[in-house]
């Protein structure tokens, strides 16, 4: 092991949760480094092509990280790699390939047990803090990101400090007002998707180009309020950050206190390194953090790095979506509908805010 290096803060990952740390402590005078174990990838690196852009450059390979995923069949258990889907070996993360939908939550969103009841079988709690603790926050992320959006009045409609989002919204694909007049016809509330894509230039970023290739892919323009174009890049403006690349933290060491005070990496070269800090931040996807924690035990941590709940690696939020398709026939369109529905390019961009209301109508029967 190489000399210890030694710094204010250390962050172990670099995508959305790390970036914010960073960006606030470098801005404040602090010395932080990141430790991230992909390359750093700048907009040049992301081309508009599917397959070097989704599947080689940006994934972990199975040789070197044997993740598995475990499900029942039916009979038992099946076992898969994840290296489909293990998207953010990068600087910057996931957040790089993100669709960037920025929702905020509902005040009700934060004490969930307490408004709608328990669920069988569920570990729920309310959260410790509320929408209202939350939202000066959210308006600063929208500002300093670049979150284009428009506000619309609906009965459902969160509590703002501002009356729009800093930038209008990207454009919209000419069947959105297919689905606005439909939603309107059924009693629901449709309006613009609010995105962590610039419709405008903004500090250093340009705007989006609407290429087609977002959801998934790198952006191009910088565009996309990824960690790193969004955050990252301004702290880097300040002297006070360093980013080290192709750092694979492996163990968290703590003292007879308890509390951690190195961390232990392989370089590059695959030679281990160690450096201390006043401050640790594990923020490296919700499955990795839990599993160096675990891999992090002490004598104050038996069982792993706060782990005194038998907790970590429990009640775990990955990111989740869902999809829906319909099939159309050319031959019930007029000539100018087909012409719209093969528009490229811009995005749907809609969404639907009476969706939320009926969800929560649904859960209280």
């Amino acid at each position: 092991m190489n000399n210890t290096q030694e710094y204010d803060c250390c962050i172990v990952g670099s995508g959305a949760g790390a970036g914010p740390v960073a960006y606030e402590l470098s801005k404040a005078g602090y010395k932080v480094v990141i430790l991230e174990k992909g390359k750093w990838y700048k907009e040049k690196d992301f081309r508009k092509d599917d397959l070097l852009s989704r599947h080689s450059v940006f994934r972990s390979k199975f040789s070197e990280e044997r993740h598995v995923l475990e499900e029942p069949d039916g009979e038992g258990w099946s076992s898969d790699t994840t290296s489909e889907f293990w998207g953010g070996n990068i600087v910057g993360g996931a957040s790089n390939f993100m669709s960037a939908y920025f929702h905020r939550l509902k005040p009700e969103d934060y004490r969930l047990l307490s408004t709608f009841g328990p669920i069988d079988g569920a570990n729920q709690v309310d959260w410790p803090i509320r929408y209202d603790d939350m939202e000066p926050y959210y308006r600063k992320v929208e500002e300093i990101v670049g979150v284009s959006g428009k506000i619309v009045e609906h009965p459902f409609l969160e509590p703002r400090s501002t009356p729009d989002y800093p930038f209008p919204p990207t454009n919209e694909h000419p069947i959105s007002s297919w689905f606005d007049k439909t939603c309107n016809q059924m009693g629901l509330h449709p309006l613009p998707m609010a995105r962590g894509v610039l419709s405008k230039p903004f500090n250093g970023r340009a705007s989006c180009q609407y290429s087609g290739y977002c959801g998934s892919y790198g952006c191009a323009s910088g565009a996309k309020a990824s960690s790193r174009a969004s955050l990252l890049d301004q702290a880097m403006t300040t002297g006070n950050l360093e980013i080290k690349t192709e750092s694979k933290v492996y163990r968290l060491n703590s003292n007879s206190q308890g509390n951690v005070e190195s961390v232990e990496f392989y370089d590059k070269h695959k030679q281990s390194q160690q450096i201390r800090a006043k401050i640790f931040v594990v923020a490296c996807y919700s499955i990795e953090s839990a599993r160096l924690l675990l891999s992090s035990p002490g004598e104050k941590h038996p069982d792993g790095l706060g782990n005194r709940y038998q907790q970590i690696g429990k009640n775990l939020h990955c990111c989740a979506g869902g999809t829906g398709h319909g099939l159309f026939e050319f031959s019930d369109f007029t000539p100018q509908q087909a012409d719209q529905v093969e528009s490229p390019g811009t995005f749907f961009n809609q969404s639907v805010a009476g969706l939320v209301f009926y969800r929560r109508q649904a859960s209280l029967r």
